[in-house]
């Protein structure tokens, strides 16, 4: 997770852009949101999805690269391939192919697509 000095100065930008209730919401929400909360939020997401909507394929990257950036997860590490794998089991029990991936593989790279 970034240290204070980092969300201080990143908010900092946003206010500076005129993205005052963004920061002020970034602010609020630091360090209330556990990692395992957003993952069940993450796989519930992705159980109650139809993934044969491109929207709702989209959306799952999103908050998926959201998830990450907010845990500092990088792609190809051990962290980020043992939270992938867990959101690819949750997402595999129902739609385990669609038109943007057939199995973990092309899931990960489809997943990857806006942190590499």
């Amino acid at each position: 997770m970034k240290n204070e000095a980092d969300i201080q100065f990143q908010s900092g930008i946003l206010r500076r852009d005129g993205y005052h209730a963004a920061a002020g919401i970034i602010e609020s929400l630091q360090g209330k949101i556990s990692r395992e909360a957003e993952m069940e939020y993450l796989k519930e997401f992705a159980r109650q999805s139809c993934f044969d909507e491109e929207l709702s394929r989209d959306q799952l990257r999103c908050l998926w690269t959201a998830y990450c950036l907010h845990h500092g997860l990088d792609a190809d590490t051990s962290g980020y391939d043992n939270d992938l794998l867990e959101l690819w089991d949750a997402t595999a029990e129902d739609e385990a192919e669609t038109a943007d991936w057939s199995d973990h593989d092309s899931f990960e790279d489809f997943m990857c697509r806006y942190l590499v």
